[in-house]
């Protein structure tokens, strides 16, 4: 075999060995980034198809990465945010009251992730709250907090050591509407109280 040869197949294996790493990197990049979150609902994101057979590849990709290991949705439906109701990006110096009313499900919670995809590193014991720990009021309307540091009574989820972070609402056994149309799930509004020097 020719000089020629052999170096025309060393070029051919590193453009190929440098597209696999280029396409690899590009794609662990995007679905980091939370592109195929899937569909928005007041401020949520959710995939009805999360945890189906019907899910495509880059949903399965997410879900993945993610590290979530979803049921199906007759089971669980998930939703996650990363941002307040004014947009801005849910912020570990910052205060925030969750609200909500009666939800269609037989049990649900909400959990605090860091940007890391997983739990915040710190000892609170309340990285999430969930339908037995709010005070509905006689309407079913209730309230929590999202915060570093214990407020003095009612539900809390802990955000200390989160950084910019992310919180997930999972609901358990959905009633049948819920699971045909989740724009039919009235969604937690998540609003900024304050925030701490560096806001």
């Amino acid at each position: 075999m020719s000089a020629d040869r052999k170096g025309s197949r060393w070029v051919t294996a590193g453009v190929v060995v440098a597209g696999l790493v280029v396409g690899t990197a590009s794609g662990w990049f995007w679905l980091q980034k939370g592109m195929v979150q899937g569909e928005s609902y007041a401020g949520w994101s959710g995939n009805s198809v999360t945890g189906s057979a019907d899910a495509d590849p880059w949903t399965r990709a997410r879900v993945a990465v993610a590290g979530l290991l979803a049921l199906t949705k007759e089971h669980a439906i998930y939703f996650t945010r990363n941002t307040d109701g004014s947009g801005a990006r849910l912020r570990e110096d910052c205060r925030y009251r969750v609200s909500g009313g009666a939800m269609p499900a037989r049990w649900w919670s909400v959990t605090v992730y860091a940007a890391d995809n997983y739990l915040p590193l710190n000892n609170d014991d309340a990285l999430s709250f969930d339908a037995t720990e709010v005070q509905p009021d006689p309407d079913g309307n209730w309230t929590a907090i999202l915060a570093p540091s214990r407020p003095e009574s009612g539900a809390w989820a802990s955000t200390r050591k989160a950084g910019e972070f992310d919180i997930t609402l999972r609901l358990y056994q959905p009633d049948a509407k819920a699971q045909a149309d989740y724009g039919s799930i009235p969604m937690p509004k998540v609003e900024r109280l304050d925030c701490g020097e560096q806001a």
